[in-house]
């Protein structure tokens, strides 16, 4: 009976009710948490949702054991959700939190075990309970009333990817996914609630009364099962029904594995049933023998449970690692003890992890019937690793699931979950798993082999379900074959097959599992499809499609499935874009409405305080402003769909800090202030903060400044070591400080002090302020000679100062220091001043010397001089002319103008007093020459001349003047100041040139100077047929090479390298060769035969061609690389050409390339070495488009990738034999010898050429016989040799057989001209073996006149000498003291003593401590030894007391230093005890050792040098007596003599004599005749005997 819609729907409310009490007993609900047993693994909890929005729930189970154990935990956005893989017998602690933001908060916990559960599920259901028995797969009530099976009625359908649904007509029992525990019937209700269920329920549609009737069918079958197999009662699982009616029965799908499962009690698998699973177990290096004992436990617990044998479960098993070894086949053990002795002792392999060909290894060899694998028996492969596959494992795993063959993976530690996904057959959820660690690993064990068992069951009946049954006939069929495609979170399109009778329509009804209304959708009758919109996401739904005939309402068919939760944003970023911002950054979601974003701070705030902010729907960045510098923030995204979100993603990201200020830095630096330089972090900086301390923590200063990028910091201590940082002030805060370090200067002391004015007995003295806060200076003067220590005190201000009662006739000591606040005192700078008069300059000296003008510069004397009578005389001249020049007393330089250029001139300084005129001091200098230098020849041909020369300095024009010698023809050319080079062009051939250079400095003109050189011979084109190359303007000509026509270059007749050709040829000799007709030439060492590319290549070289050659290397090539041939550019730069190096045994071939670069290709074979060892050789190079061929003797060698040819200058050079390390275009070649060269212009003439040519290479029967057959004997003469060509110049050969005359060459060039001035050495010899007379050479040129020679001794003038002898003594010198400075006395150089202080005044003071002088500038010395706490005017009061003890003696060794010595103030990195007052000045020397410790005190670590302290009084031996104030001092002692004067003799001598004229150049001598040719030679492997070789060289008459 077809029941109406209508009253369908009429029942709803009834059986929802029934429902709803069937699903609250079956619970166990404490406080807001309800919790269902769905199995004895499985749990099913809800809870109350939280009001408002919420990010969602996490639920987390954890173990309440001493031993650790694995805890679950997952999310959900509802208040209910389902977890698996439980231990009934455990007890855990379960905890719902609610989720916002980074906020977790406690929502419901409860502690249970499973078996506690249903223990009070049992106690509720009272008397009912007891009339059933408690199912192993869960509890509740195992029968069921009519309206709960009107539910279970209802079809569920699958989705799995992608289009796993099945759905049957009501005629037709709709199949159960795989099971592994049946479950009840409220138990199933309440498991469909769980919108995060991964697990849908199947049953079948029956009819109540049909259900209940195969109910007591199955328990009648049961109990006598149960009678007949009592054994198998204690596996805890019923036998299943043969007649498939416990397929009937509800059954549930396995949980997902959420974490590692748990078993409780012993499980064996059905003994019926039969399969054949493969253990592919991961044996690499990675796993360990420590770990595989683990997977050897592992894989023994996975066998246990099978019953094994040929008509049973079947296991084999392949261990795999860089290759796959089968441990033992399928059909290798036929009983459970033989294979777990099998798994117990299977080795472990080792190697890498090739996961893909281990899977093709199980396909072809373990799943073979030779193998024991079983047709129509379940096929299943177990796959074990630990590591991402080395190879492609998705692609072979794909082809065994194709064939049937399931695959489970189990992934373990650094196993790749997403690779096991694709490995692992489908649902991936019940057949990819991953743990952490290989312990674990036995905790899955009792899931997997439940899920392998109900896998192996499954797999099994539906094979037998395949068998055709009888349909029943159906008068009003339903349609079929429901599936769904395009499922997403909102809609999903079905489809179904129509049934065989026409329908009129469809009637879709889909509701959601939650109890919503059902909608209903009309579909016309044609159509088989419809497209399901408004659905809600994440949800569960039922569906049935009813077809309407004509007549009557057909059954529906029906499904269920599951809508897909919405899309959540993908690929969010978070990045920070400022300290107060983060860029927001995600990819578009279709369907999405808008994005709301929540984000808070983590590291300072409170994380409840969550700011939102909501974007568009087409918006997919966005910027959160106004954050907290270096800041973490937590960024949670959600997709809104209208009013629904998406699951969240959440990202974090960290605020970029303030930005501190950079480049912190110290630009000025003093005694009591320094300035602080930065370049501010960032645009806009409000302010900065300023922070200065002492190294102690003292002194500390801070200043806010704004707007600025330095200040400045006072009032700080000298000699302080200050620490300063700096800080941005942001309105959000401060940045973090840079900090620089800097020690204070000490205080400076005044400079410059100079007497400026001396009238009667008053000194006016000068200086220069030492700085701004000087309180007052100190002025002390004092005659060396002896007498009343004077002192005056000034005001801070001034900067000058009249000293009284100055006598005259006396030299006096003047020092000057700074007092400074704090009663510091600086160092004292100290002068020496004489009122003597008669003392004159020193050390006259002439530097910066020019064609007309010279810099004199002297010492002035130590007294005051009026001023300077400079004199000078010219040295040469008929009557020399003296002049005078008046210098200033204060200037110590002059600078003489209008000089003669090239002149020498002796100049005399003589000081001038107020009374009389003191001594002077002489010296000589000359101007410059306005010669120029270096005249040289660049570059020449037969009608041009490049000349260059050395420029001049100060000259302001050149001239060049070219004078031929044949006809006195004159070219002259002035040039700019800047050139100093010039052609010459249109000049006549071998003509000897004069080129003479001439200097110009405005009207004056130096002298010239002059070189000869001849230009070359007229290029040779006479014997060259102008056929070839005078009118030739295509790229290739035709050319006969070898009795074939080609077209090409002959190259040989290009270089003049032809009988006719080379005795014109310079360097170039013919030799006789037996086996052709052609000679061999031989090329001298540096002939370098040069033409230009215009000639030979008018229109360029062809880009594709062939190099031909024959050469060989003679004894004397060099082993530097060299250039058979190569092509230049009109500046010399190769741009192609073949280079041989026999060094490295390579050839290289390079050439310019079509993107202008010159690449370079080289060949090392075996082949390539033959070519070095001094036999004839022929070189083939196929040089094509995109590769270059090298043939060696008509072999090919090898092949090179090429880039194109590209554009060859025309207007460049070509040469042979070019050294590569040379430029130019006489700048040397290598010796060899050329037999013949050709350019073909095509590829294939390699293969067209022979080698006939080539004794070794003969094949007499394909080559012509040779020219002249040998038939001389050992006694008979040779044919007389060809007519012998000049040569270049080379040993001379033994004498040869009588030959015929050679013919009289032409004159040769002329010899070379010598180096100027001197006496040319003879010319080089003209080359050897020219059978010809050379012209008579031109006579030498003169020699240029020599340079004057070195000044003599220091004198005076006096007149010429014959031969510039000594001149006359000078005068005596003066006293030493005024000369040069003189080396360090006997006591060494040293740091001295500064000047004495009050005599008396500090009698009471405390010692002296060990503090020295200040030394020369130099490396940071060791730290001063420390003296007693003093302060700093107390210690330069005692140092001022040690000083008074110094010995007269030792102040007067160094009077020659006074103003010798400077320095600047530089920063110290470390504080320094205060200095000693300076001691006189010593001269730049390295710093003495360190003195014996006296009774004036210890002497300092050697440093800078001392400034000149002032003269103490000689006082009497012992300890200082209590002098007073105004008391003076017995007269000094004498002091010693200065320092010894100069060693010179005498002033400047005079001018020397002019150099002898120098002699002609020698006649070069005339060309020597050339030997006879050699005579013709037998091949000596015919049987003649070869000529004598030469002594000198062997390879002389070697025929190879």
């Amino acid at each position: 009976m077809v029941r109406h819609p209508s009253s369908v729907s009429r029942l709803a409310l009834p059986i929802l009710g029934t429902v709803l009490l069937l699903i609250i007993t079956g619970v166990d609900s404490q406080g807001r948490l309800k919790l269902t047993v769905l199995s004895e693994d499985r749990l099913q909890m809800k809870w109350k949702e939280a009001d408002g929005p919420v990010q969602g729930y996490k639920v987390r189970v954890r173990p309440i054991s001493d031993d650790p154990q694995p805890e679950l935990m997952l999310t959900t956005t509802k208040g209910r959700a389902t977890v698996a893989g439980l231990d009934s017998t455990q007890e855990y602690l379960l905890q719902v939190l609610l989720l916002n933001g980074t906020m977790e908060k406690l929502v419901a916990k409860r502690r249970f075990t499973i078996d506690g559960l249903r223990e009070d599920e049992l106690i509720r259901s009272g008397n009912r309970e007891q009339k059933k028995k408690a199912l192993p797969a869960g509890s509740g009530s195992g029968e069921m009333d009519d309206v709960t099976e009107v539910l279970a009625a209802l079809p569920t359908v699958l989705y799995q990817e992608p289009t796993t649904l099945v759905p049957t007509p009501v005629p037709t029992t709709v199949t159960s996914p795989p099971v592994t525990e049946p479950t009840t019937t409220t138990e199933a209700e309440a498991e469909a609630e769980a919108e995060d269920e991964t697990v849908a329920t199947a049953v079948t549609e029956k009819t109540p009364r049909e259900r209940r009737k195969k109910k007591k069918e199955k328990n009648e079958k049961n109990r006598s099962r149960a009678d007949d197999k009592g054994g198998d009662q204690g596996t805890g699982r019923a036998e299943p029904a043969e007649d498939g009616t416990s397929r009937d029965k509800a059954r549930k799908m396995p949980a997902p594995p959420v974490t590692v499962g748990a078993t409780s009690g012993a499980f064996e698998c059905n003994p019926a049933t039969q399969a054949d699973v493969v253990l592919l177990v991961d044996g690499s290096w990675s796993i360990g023998r420590t770990n595989f004992r683990r997977v050897r436990e592992f894989l023994e617990g996975m066998v246990t449970p099978f019953h094994i044998g040929p008509d049973r479960v079947q296991i084999g098993l392949s261990q795999y690692s860089g290759d796959p070894r089968t441990e033992w086949q399928l059909n290798n053990f036929t009983t459970k003890e033989q294979l777990l002795e099998a798994v117990r002792n299977f080795r472990y392999k080792g190697g890498n992890t090739f996961t893909g060909q281990a899977l093709m290894h199980v396909f072809n060899e373990n799943l073979k019937e030779e193998a024991g694998a079983r047709k129509g028996i379940p096929h299943f492969v177990l796959l074990l690793t630990d590591g991402k596959s080395q190879d492609d494992a998705i692609a072979a795993a794909n082809k065994l699931k194709n064939a049937g063959v399931e695959i489970i993976a189990v992934g373990v530690k650094n196993a790749d979950v997403a690779e096991l996904k694709h490995v692992a057959s489908a649902p991936e959820d019940l057949n990819a798993y991953n743990v952490n660690d290989f312990p674990l690993l036995s905790r899955l064990v009792g899931r997997l082999v439940r899920i392998l068992c109900g896998k192996m069951e499954e797999r099994s009946k539906a094979k037998r379900r395949e068998r055709p049954t009888q349909a029943p006939v159906v008068t009003y069929p339903s349609p079929t074959d429901l599936r769904l495609f395009d499922l997403g979170s909102r809609e999903v399109r079905l489809s179904w097959t129509p049934p065989s009778r026409r329908v009129s329509q469809y009637r879709v009804v889909y509701h959601s599992t939650e109890g919503q209304s059902p909608q209903e959708l009309v579909v016309d009758g044609a159509l088989s499809s419809v497209l399901l919109t408004g659905l809600s996401s994440q949800t569960q739904y039922q569906l049935s499609i009813f077809p309407a005939y004509e007549d009557n309402v057909g059954p529906p068919v029906r499904g269920t499935f599951t809508t897909l939760a919405l899309a959540t944003p993908e690929g969010l970023e978070v990045t920070p874009s400022s300290p107060t911002s983060l860029r927001v950054r995600w990819g578009p979601v279709p369907g999405a409405t808008q994005y709301m974003a929540l984000y808070s701070a983590l590291t300072d705030g409170d994380p409840h305080d969550a700011k939102e902010v909501k974007m568009g729907a087409d918006q997919t960045e966005v910027e959160l402003e106004d954050l907290m510098p270096a800041a973490d923030y937590s960024v949670t995204l959600y997709a809104l769909y209208d009013d629904e979100p998406s699951d969240p993603v959440t990202a974090m990201a960290t605020t970029f800090p303030l930005p501190p200020p950079t480049n912190v830095h110290i630009p000025m630096v003093g005694h009591s202030s320094l300035r602080v330089s930065w370049v501010p972090g960032a645009e806009d900086v409000p302010g900065h903060r300023v922070f200065c301390t002492t190294n102690y923590g003292s002194d500390a200063q801070e200043v806010e400044v704004k707007g600025v990028n330095s200040v400045l910091l006072q009032n700080l201590v000298s000699l302080s070591r200050y620490f300063v940082s700096v800080q941005s002030h942001y309105e959000k805060g401060l940045s973090s400080p840079v900090t620089v370090n800097i020690t204070t200067l000490k205080v400076p002391a005044p400079t410059d002090l100079r007497v400026t004015n001396f009238s009667g007995s008053d000194i006016t003295v000068r200086w220069v302020s030492a700085a701004d806060d000087v309180v007052s200076y100190m002025i002390k003067w004092i005659p060396l000679s002896g007498g009343k220590l004077q002192e005056l005190s000034v005001d801070g201000k001034s900067e000058g100062a009249i000293l009284e009662e100055v006598e005259d006739n006396k030299e006096y000591q003047i020092s000057l220091s700074a007092l400074y606040p704090g009663e510091v005192q600086s160092e004292a700078v100290a002068i020496r001043y004489s009122t003597l008069s008669g003392a004159g300059p020193s050390s006259v000296s002439v530097s910066e010397e020019t064609a007309e003008s010279l810099l004199v510069s002297w010492v002035p004397p130590n007294a005051h001089v009026q001023q300077y009578r400079v004199s000078y005389t010219p040295l040469a001249g008929d009557t020399p002319r003296e002049n005078i020049v008046s210098v200033p007393g204060t200037e110590s330089r002059v600078l003489l103008q209008s000089l003669v250029p090239d002149m020498r001139y002796s100049i005399l300084v003589t000081a001038e007093y107020r009374s009389r005129e003191g001594g002077s001091s002489s010296a000589q200098g000359k101007t410059a020459s306005l010669r120029v230098s270096s005249v040289s020849v660049l570059r020449s041909d037969h009608s041009s001349i490049c000349v260059s020369w050395r420029p001049v300095a100060a000259v302001s024009s050149y001239r060049v003047l070219f004078q031929a010698l044949r006809d006195k023809q004159m070219k002259q050319e002035v040039l700019d100041s800047s050139t100093n080079s010039h052609c010459f062009s249109e000049l006549q051939p071998e003509t000897v040139y004069r080129i003479s250079v001439y200097s110009r400095l405005e009207t004056v003109e130096g002298a010239a100077v002059s070189i000869l050189h001849s230009t070359a011979a007229a290029p040779i084109r006479i014997p060259i047929p102008p056929r070839v190359f005078s009118t030739h303007t295509e790229v290739c000509p035709e050319l006969t090479v070898r009795n074939s026509l080609v077209k090409g270059y002959d190259m040989m007749e290009a270089f003049g390298l032809t009988k006719a050709a080379h005795s014109s040829v310079e360097g170039v000799a013919a030799e006789p060769f037996i086996f052709t007709t052609l000679p061999s030439y031989s090329l001298y060492k540096d002939v370098q035969l040069t033409q230009n590319t215009g000639f030979i290549h008018p229109a360029g070289i062809a880009a594709e061609h062939t190099l031909s050659m024959v050469f060989r290397l003679l004894q004397d090539t060099p082993k530097e690389a060299f250039a058979l041939w190569q092509l230049t550019d009109d500046d010399f730069q190769p741009k192609m050409g073949v280079v041989l190096d026999a060094e490295n045994k390579i050839l290289q071939y390079f050439s310019l390339d079509y993107r202008g670069e010159v690449q370079q290709l080289t060949f090392d074979q075996p082949q390539v070495h033959k070519l070095f060892y001094g036999s004839f050789h022929k070189l083939h190079l196929s040089v094509s488009q995109v590769s270059v061929s090298l043939y060696v003797d008509c072999e090919h060698v090898g092949e090179r990738p090429a880039r194109p040819l590209g554009s060859l200058p025309t207007d460049g050079f070509e040469m042979l034999g070019k050294l590569v390390k040379t430029r130019g275009p006489n700048s040397g070649s290598a010796p060899f010898q050329l037999q013949s060269f050709e350019i073909v212009c095509n590829t294939s003439w390699p293969t067209e050429d022979t080698c006939c040519d080539l004794p070794a290479q003969r094949d007499e029967e394909s080559c012509p016989a040779p020219a002249y057959a040998c038939t001389c004997t050992s006694s008979a003469p040779g044919r007389p040799g060809d007519k012998g060509p000049p040569g270049k110049p080379g040993p001379r050969g033994e004498k040869g057989e009588k030959g015929e005359a050679g013919q009289k060459g032409e004159m040769g060039p002329p010899g070379k001209t010598g180096q100027e001035g001197v006496l040319g050495p003879i010319g080089a010899r003209g080359p050897q073996g020219i059978s010809v007379q050379g012209k008579m050479g031109p006579p030498g040129a003169r020699g240029e006149k020599g340079e004057v020679g070195q000044p003599g001794n220091q004198g005076l003038p006096g007149p010429p000498g014959p031969k510039g002898s000594q001149g006359n003594a000078g005068p005596q010198g003066v006293r030493g003291g005024e000369g040069n400075m003189g080396p360090p006395g006997i006591t060494g150089p040293r740091g001295f003593q500064g000047m004495p202080g009050h005599p008396g005044t500090v009698g009471d003071r405390g010692p002296m401590g060990p503090v020295g002088p200040t030394g020369l500038p130099g490396k940071k010395g060791e730290r001063g030894e420390k003296g007693e706490p003093q302060s700093l005017a107390m210690i330069y009061q005692l140092v001022t007391e040690a000083c008074e003890k110094l010995v007269h003696n030792e102040v007067l060794k160094m009077d020659s230093f006074l103003n010798e010595m400077s320095r600047k103030p530089v920063p110290l990195e470390d504080p320094v005890g205060p200095p000693g007052e300076p001691g006189i000045p010593g001269s730049k020397g390295p710093p003495g050792l360190r003195g014996q410790q006296g009774r004036q005190g210890s002497r300092g670590m050697p440093g800078r040098p001392g400034y000149p302290g002032e003269q103490g009084q000689r006082g009497p031996s012992g300890e200082k007596g209590n002098v007073g104030p105004n008391s003076q001092g017995p007269q000094g002692i004498k002091g010693f003599a200065g320092p010894p004067g100069e060693t010179k003799v005498g002033s400047q001598g005079p001018k020397g004599e002019d150099g002898k004229q120098g002699l002609p150049g020698i006649t070069g001598p005339m060309g020597q005749m050339g030997e006879m040719g050699p005579p013709g030679m037998c091949d000596n492997s015919n049987g003649c005997n070869p000529a004598p070789e030469s002594a000198e060289d062997p390879y002389y008459g070697y025929l190879p």
